[in-house]
C-alpha cells in the first residue's frame, strides 16, 4: 500500500480525489489530508506519506512553499492545479508530474501508475525545487528546461540553447558553451515546448535560436548561417515562414 496525503483547500477536490481512489486504486491508502501551507507541512512531518497530492494555489501560499519547509523530501509528489498554459509549461520544463483540475480519472491513473514504480526511489530535490518555482515565476525565455540523461538530469537556460538536431527518437541540444547534451525525447516534442516566439524549426530534423541566427544565404536552396558559423539548410516550404520571424524577432 502506498500511503498517500491529499492538500487541497478545495473540500470538493479533495473529495473528488478520494472517491477516485477508493473505488479505482486499491493499493493506494488515504492516511490524511490538509488544506493549507501550515497544516499541509504538519501533515507531511506527522503522517510521513510515500506520495503527496499536491494542490499548486493554497490559501495561505502555494503548494511548492510546504516542500521548501520540509527538511528532507523523501516523497513523490504530483501536483495539482487548474488549466493554465503557463503553469503547465513550467511543469513540462521540468519533467514533474500533474494532474489538471477537473479531475479526471484516466489522468489519475497515470499520474499514480507512474508514481507507483518510482515510490521509494527518486524525489524531487531541493535544487529542482528552487529551478521549478524559478520557472513558474519567470517569462519562458528566462526559464531552464530538465534534459533527462543517462545518468543525471541537466537543467539548462532556455537563451542558451543554439540549436537542436533531431536524430530518429532522439534530440541533441547545441549550446552556446558548445557542449552537447543528447535526450531521448523527439524534436516535435521540443516544437511544442519551447517558446515559439524564439525557436523555429527550418527544417524537418532541425530547430533553431532565432537570437543566434546571424543571415540568411538564399544560394544552395537556402541556408541560415548561425552565430558560430554553423550552416542550417532551411526547408523550402518553411523558408517564408522562417524569414517573416526572422525579421520579426530582429524589428
Amino acid at each position: 500500500m502506498i500511503k498517500t496525503v491529499i492538500i487541497d483547500d478545495e473540500a470538493p477536490a479533495r473529495n473528488i480525489l478520494k472517491q477516485i481512489i477508493a473505488d479505482k486504486f486499491r493499493d493506494v491508502e488515504l492516511i490524511g489530508e490538509a488544506d493549507s501551507v501550515a497544516t499541509g507541512v504538519a501533515l507531511i512531518e506527522s503522517t510521513k506519506p510515500e506520495l503527496v497530492l499536491l494542490d499548486i494555489n493554497l490559501s495561505d501560499g502555494l503548494g511548492f512553499n510546504i516542500l521548501e519547509q520540509i527538511e528532507e523530501i523523501n516523497f513523490q509528489v504530483i501536483f495539482v492545479t487548474a488549466y493554465d498554459t503557463y503553469a503547465i509549461k513550467a511543469f513540462q520544463f521540468n519533467a514533474l508530474d500533474y494532474i489538471l483540475k477537473p479531475i479526471k480519472i484516466d489522468q489519475l491513473l497515470t499520474a499514480l501508475t507512474k508514481a507507483k514504480k518510482i515510490v521509494g526511489d527518486t524525489f524531487i530535490t531541493k535544487a529542482e525545487l528552487k529551478v521549478f518555482i524559478d520557472n513558474y515565476t519567470k517569462g519562458e525565455e528566462d526559464r531552464k528546461i530538465a534534459i533527462r540523461e543517462a545518468s543525471k538530469i541537466s537543467y539548462i537556460i532556455i537563451k542558451d540553447i543554439v540549436r537542436l538536431k533531431g536524430e530518429g527518437s532522439y534530440t541533441t541540444f547545441h549550446l552556446k558553451d558548445q557542449t552537447k547534451i543528447v535526450s531521448s525525447k523527439t524534436l516535435k516534442v521540443y516544437e511544442e515546448l519551447l517558446p515559439e516566439s524564439l525557436f523555429y524549426r527550418v527544417h524537418q530534423s532541425d530547430m533553431v535560436n532565432m537570437d543566434y541566427v546571424k543571415a540568411y544565404n538564399k544560394e544552395e536552396g537556402g541556408y541560415a548561417i548561425l552565430t558560430d558559423d554553423t550552416r542550417i539548410d532551411v526547408a523550402r516550404r518553411r523558408k517564408e515562414a522562417f524569414l517573416e520571424a526572422l525579421n520579426q524577432r530582429n524589428t
